[in-house]
């Protein structure tokens, strides 16, 4: 197979693949009939579990349910506060299947964060936990909302709080035939969130044609990792990844549910979880992020008997150094076929992957194009295209691309160029055998364990802190979180405002990885442009 190139423009080695015209809950039961019986997802946790046909028919009666509550309006949106839950799958293809939008927010947000998402979504519905549901009333209150909550009991003792809809109930009626809502493969299926040009988080809108084109991408031989069921043979894959992150809830759990592999939901991730569920489930794949590929690495409780059955890992949210996928090997005594993707932050999903007929992936390097996908690399500042080996942002267009930001042209347009390519952000390289490679990034954007922590967003939570009178954020190297944020700040003239005192600050208004954990360190003035822009590359060699 060889890669076409015109005018510098990079196509896949891999053929044109046909994409179904088809709703995406539809792609997801469309073998149904083939593994019905088997089970579909258990939680590591509490060994609770359903089956392919159980999960089909809370499906549906979910639907049903957020039909009538939401008196059949097309496109409201459902907001999903869940850890990794076998319920989780139910409430996103139940909304789904009911004509709405949904948008997933991290469990262990703060209030204020879970309230600007919700306001920025106009979330008509909550599905979340007891554990979680204080949390999710204090942003309720805080943001003065009323919005109707489902509550997933995790435990069969739990009080189910006042003014909330219990799941169970409204999932145990079973519906003869299946609610079919009229909709377009181009309409809004997700509302996941991003970083713009500007590096504020923003609510970017997904179809149902971007997220059944990226699964079916990944699933062609060169690229698929899962196995479809067949008799008696199941794929188990452990979801370790939060399901409410792009790559754990496309390209793990919805591409798993569409093999009909069995899901096992990790509700926390620790290395003593990681270790256990090595031991209870025979999986011989595992998809991670760099947090979780290197605690594979470290941990003396991971020992070669316990990668015995692993014989691929694909790794996303950051590349791998030639050191870190040898380790693995030697840990693994040299059986385990490492694997690397790259999603776009405004895709959300995948745009190139090693492939297995090319034995993994390059030192460094990321895979190769999907298929249905062209990529090229311009100069940073677009004004020429360039060649291979040549650095550059890199741009891609494909089926699996955002359709745009919610509710924002301005910040759509400057996404992409105007013949519909979209910036990724990423400054890269794709070498002679068409292999890409990131170097860089140009958005102001700290990867913290496959997370995307704005530093705009922390700079904004700085700025607020009365003692500070200026302050620019960057990411620095961590040799377990890949980056961490640092913080520079000057304080007001007379302050005596020390650093751990900032830290602290930051550390009650924001999630855990967002946290300052490359330290704060005080400088006279920050380094800017003469039209204002903060310098970070200066930053970063202080």
């Amino acid at each position: 197979m060889q890669a076409r190139v015109l005018s510098r423009k990079l196509h896949s080695i891999v053929p044109h693949i046909d994409i179904p015209c088809i709703d995406l809950e539809k792609y997801i039961w469309k073998k149904l009939y083939k593994w019905h019986n088997k089970t579909a997802v258990v939680c590591a946790a509490t060994k609770r579990q359903y089956t392919y046909l159980e999960l089909y028919n809370k499906t549906n009666s979910m639907a049903n349910f957020l039909f009538k509550l939401t008196e059949g309006k097309r496109n409201d949106t459902v907001a999903i506060i869940l850890p990794n839950l076998p319920e989780f799958p139910i409430a996103v293809l139940g909304a789904i299947q009911a004509g709405l939008k949904i948008t997933t927010i991290n469990p262990n947000y703060t209030p204020d964060e879970m309230g600007k998402q919700l306001l920025l979504t106009e979330s008509k519905v909550i599905f979340t936990t007891n554990e979680n549901h204080k949390i999710v009333e204090q942003t309720l209150q805080l943001f003065k909302l009323k919005i109707p909550t489902v509550i997933i009991r995790t435990r069969a003792d739990e009080q189910l709080p006042n003014d909330t809809i219990n799941f169970a109930d409204v999932t145990q009626e079973i519906h003869q035939t299946q609610l079919d809502v009229t909709r377009n493969h181009d309409d809004t299926a997700f509302l996941l969130f991003s970083g713009g040009t500007t590096g504020h988080p923003k609510p970017i809108e997904l179809t149902h044609r971007s997220i059944v084109s990226n699964i079916h991408q990944t699933s062609i031989p060169d690229f698929d990792i899962f196995e479809e069921t067949n008799g008696s043979e199941q794929d188990i894959i452990p979801v370790m990844i939060p399901m409410y992150h792009g790559f754990g809830l496309t390209y793990v759990l919805l591409h798993g549910l569409s093999k009909g592999c069995k899901m096992v939901s990790v509700p926390k991730f620790t290395t003593g979880v990681l270790v256990n569920v090595l031991q209870d489930y025979t999986s011989s794949k595992l998809a991670v992020v760099p947090t979780i590929y290197h605690a594979l690495l470290r941990s003396e409780y991971i020992t070669p008997v316990h990668l015995m059955n692993v014989k691929t890992v694909v790794c996303s949210g950051a590349p791998l150094s030639a050191n870190d996928v040898m380790l693995l090997n030697a840990k693994a005594n040299g059986k385990v076929n490492v694997m690397q993707l790259l999603g776009s932050a405004e895709s959300l999903l995948t745009f190139t992957q090693s492939m297995y007929i090319k034995n993994g992936t390059k030192p460094g390097g990321i895979g190769f194009l999907l298929p249905s996908t062209e990529a090229k690399v311009v100069s940073v500042y677009g004004e020429k295209t360039l060649g291979v080996n040549e650095q550059g942002e890199i741009l891609i267009r494909g089926p699996q691309v955002m359709k745009g930001y919610h509710k924002n042209e301005k910040a759509t347009q400057e996404a992409f160029t105007e013949d519909k390519w979209l910036k990724t952000g990423d400054v890269g390289y794709y070498d002679e055998d068409d292999h890409f490679f990131i170097t860089d990034r140009i958005k102001d954007m700290i990867k913290v364990k496959g997370y995307q922590v704005y530093s705009s967003e922390l700079e904004e939570i700085i700025k607020q802190e009365p003692n500070v009178a200026d302050v620019a954020v960057i990411g620095v190297p961590h040799n377990v979180f890949g980056e961490v944020p640092k913080a520079f700040v000057v304080p007001k003239r007379g302050s005596l405002i020390s650093p751990n005192t900032i830290q602290e600050y930051v550390k009650s208004r924001v999630v855990n990885y967002k946290q300052l954990r490359g330290g704060v360190f005080f400088i006279d003035s920050i380094p800017r442009s003469p039209i204002g822009k903060i310098l970070k590359k200066e930053l970063k060699n202080l």
